[in-house]
């Protein structure tokens, strides 16, 4: 996928609350450069007006500051930048999206991610 489908796709997800913690970041990528273990990740920080979303390399490795993976097949990258989040639960329960939950419960929360999780029904609201 080209770099204006992924800025399509950053420039689709919802504004959040700052982050209480250091704030984590939410990595995209495409499930060919996932496979493959080397490629461009996009990266949005949902917990930070200061970080500005964008591309980073990837090489296999899942950074610190990293809080959730999005690995997205060609069908959910079209339809998510078409259709920004409102179609991300759909594609994740079809596995178009395959999510993968990198750090703590109470990590993404203070990291401001675990909201987005929660908004996905990747996870439920803890009562």
């Amino acid at each position: 996928m080209d770099d204006d489908c992924w800025q399509r796709i950053l420039r689709r997800m919802p504004e959040v609350e700052e982050a209480a913690g250091p704030p984590l970041a939410v990595a995209f990528i495409g499930s060919e450069a996932y496979a493959a273990k080397r490629g461009q990740a996009w990266l949005w920080w949902p917990g930070s007006r200061a970080r500005a979303a964008g591309p980073v390399a990837f090489d296999g490795r899942y950074p610190d500051d990293w809080g959730l993976l999005l690995v997205m097949n060609d069908t959910a990258i079209e339809k998510v930048g078409a259709g920004g989040t409102a179609v991300m639960a759909h594609h994740a329960r079809l596995l178009d999206i395959k999510a993968f939950v990198l750090r703590q419960r109470d990590e993404l929360d203070g990291g401001g991610v675990l909201e987005f999780i929660e908004d996905l029904e990747l996870a439920t609201p803890k009562h």
